[in-house]
């Protein structure tokens, strides 16, 4: 169930442009240094892929609302 979750989230976030924002690791409570890798790559992964695009959407929606853009 939770692959079938999984699947459809990463689809869902692909129609926003953030499909690489997502992973799932099976982690045993006795993997420590299996823990620590997985997040630290995870975290380096989405610090390569730069600020969330939809921030700048955000933003750019705020600005054309007040008359700015």
């Amino acid at each position: 169930m939770t692959v079938k979750r999984m699947t459809f989230l990463q689809e869902l976030l692909g129609l926003l442009g953030l499909e690489e924002r997502l992973h799932l690791s099976w982690i045993s409570s006795a993997e420590a240094q299996r823990f620590v890798q997985v997040v630290t790559d995870f975290t380096e992964k989405i610090k390569s892929l730069g600020p969330n695009p939809l921030l700048a959407f955000s933003e750019k929606q705020k600005a054309a609302a007040t008359g700015l853009m």
